[in-house]
């Protein structure tokens, strides 16, 4: 007779981690704010929304990176090499925008924040 193999333990994550993954959360709410600012670019208001849309992605970015500074995010390694990367690469994006404003470049950041959303919700259903 076989003995069957040990059933590794995964942790789940901590009180501290489901506040890093409340902000990698309002990537989607972020991406939906910056679709509306692009969507209504022509508007007499759009240099302000377009401001405060930056804004909230510049804060969410960078939230994103203190957790991985601080090692508060319960991810494989990989995973939190990949995010900071991404992240510095989103917080070039926004200073992009802010420098020379349009709607493509505007696009590019959306779909990067869309895509690392999507990509962040699966994993969370994996673990």
């Amino acid at each position: 007779m076989i003995p069957e193999p040990a059933i590794l333990h995964i942790p789940h994550r901590t009180a501290r981690t489901g506040v890093a993954m409340g902000e990698v959360a309002q990537l989607d709410d972020i991406a939906a704010q910056l679709m509306d600012v692009q969507r209504h670019w022509n508007t007499p208001d759009h240099e302000l929304r377009l401001a405060q849309a930056l804004q909230a992605s510049r804060t969410v970015w960078h939230a994103i990176q203190t957790a991985l500074a601080e090692g508060t995010l319960d991810l494989p390694a990989d995973v939190q090499h990949n995010l900071l990367i991404l992240s510095v690469y989103a917080d070039s994006k926004i200073d992009l925008c802010e420098a020379t404003p349009s709607p493509d470049l505007l696009g590019s950041l959306i779909a990067l924040t869309r895509t690392l959303a999507g990509s962040l919700k699966e994993w969370r259903v994996a673990a």
